[in-house]
C-alpha cells in the first residue's frame, strides 16, 4: 500500500511538472513573437503589385500557396497569416525577377487557420520557379516554363507549357502539360492530357490519362495505368514489382518482358516501339 501511494505521488508530481511547463511554453511562445499563436486566424499581412516581370521565385517553408488568374496586367502578391510572421517575409524585385521567401517556423496550438500566399498572374509567359518544404501548391490558370520541388506537400496544376516537378512525398497532379519531367518518391503522380513526359516514382502510382508524342516512365514498387496511349515516338514503360496497364489507341509494337509476371498485348508490326519491362508485375497493353 506504501508502495502504491508513493507511486502516486509521484505521478501527480510529474503531472503537476508537465502542465507547469506547458504553460510556462504557452506564455513564452505567445509573448516572445516567434510566430507561436491560439486560436489566432489570420490576417494580410502583405498586399502588393508588381509590373513588368520575367520571372518569379518563390522559397517557402510551411505555406501553401495558391495561383489564380489576375483582372489586369500586373502580378498581385497577397499573404496571409499572424501579424506575428510578417517580418519572416521577403518580396523583393530585381531586374524583372520578383521573389518571395519565408524564414524561420511558425508554432499552432489550438484551432487556427493556416497562412497561404495568394498570386495573381496576368496572361503573360513568366518563369515560376517554387520550392516548399510542408507547403501545397495549387494553381488554376495556365502556366508556361516551371520547375516545382516539394517535400511533402501536394501540387495540383491546371496547366504548363514546360515543367520540371519533384515531391518527396506530396501527390503530383496536372490536368494538361505540353512537355513534362515529373518525379516522387512516396507520392501518386496523376496526370489528364499530357503530350511528352518523363516520369520516375519510387512507390507511387501512376496514372496518366492521355499521352498524344512520347513517354519515358519509370516506377519501383508503384503501378502505371495509361487509359489512352497514342503515341508518334518511341517510348517505354518499366516497373519493377508494380503491374503495368496500357489501352492502346493507335497501333504500336510492342516489346514487353517480364520475370514474374503475365503479358496480355495485341501486338503490330507498326512504329513507333513501345517497350514495356516488368520485374513481378503483370503487363497489359491493347
Amino acid at each position: 500500500m506504501k508502495k502504491n501511494k508513493l507511486g502516486v505521488k509521484i505521478g501527480l508530481g510529474l503531472l503537476i511538472i508537465v502542465i507547469i511547463a506547458l504553460i510556462g511554453v504557452i506564455i513564452w511562445g505567445i509573448t516572445s513573437g516567434n510566430g507561436f499563436t491560439f486560436f489566432e486566424e489570420p490576417v494580410v499581412i502583405y498586399d502588393n503589385a508588381f509590373e513588368g516581370l520575367e520571372s518569379i521565385n518563390v522559397d517557402v517553408a510551411s505555406y501553401d500557396v495558391e495561383i489564380k488568374e489576375s483582372n489586369n496586367d500586373a502580378v498581385q502578391v497577397e499573404i496571409s497569416g499572424s501579424e506575428k510572421n510578417k517580418d519572416k517575409f521577403n518580396v523583393e524585385e530585381e531586374n524583372g525577377n520578383l521573389t518571395i521567401s519565408e524564414s524561420g517556423s511558425s508554432v499552432c496550438i489550438g484551432f487556427c487557420l493556416d497562412g497561404a500566399i495568394t498570386i495573381y498572374l496576368p496572361k503573360q509567359d513568366i518563369t515560376y520557379t517554387h520550392k516548399s518544404s510542408s507547403g501545397s501548391l495549387n494553381s488554376d490558370i495556365d502556366l508556361g516554363n516551371v520547375d516545382i520541388n516539394t517535400t511533402s506537400g501536394d501540387i495540383t496544376l491546371k496547366s504548363i507549357n514546360d515543367g520540371t516537378i519533384s515531391s518527396t512525398s506530396g501527390n503530383i497532379n496536372v490536368a494538361n502539360a505540353n512537355k513534362l519531367n515529373a518525379s516522387a518518391t512516396s507520392g501518386d503522380i496523376s496526370l489528364d492530357e499530357v503530350r511528352d513526359i518523363v516520369i520516375t516514382s519510387k512507390s507511387g502510382n501512376v496514372e496518366v490519362k492521355s499521352i498524344t508524342l512520347k513517354m519515358d516512365i519509370t516506377t519501383t514498387s508503384g503501378d502505371i495505368d495509361i487509359l489512352s496511349l497514342s503515341i508518334e515516338e518511341d517510348s517505354k514503360a518499366e516497373a519493377r514489382s508494380g503491374n503495368i496497364d496500357i489501352k492502346l489507341d493507335k497501333d504500336v509494337f510492342i516489346d514487353a518482358t517480364t520475370r514474374s509476371g503475365n503479358i496480355d498485348i495485341d501486338n503490330t508490326n507498326t512504329n513507333p516501339t513501345l517497350t514495356i519491362k516488368t520485374t513481378s508485375g503483370d503487363i497489359t497493353a491493347k
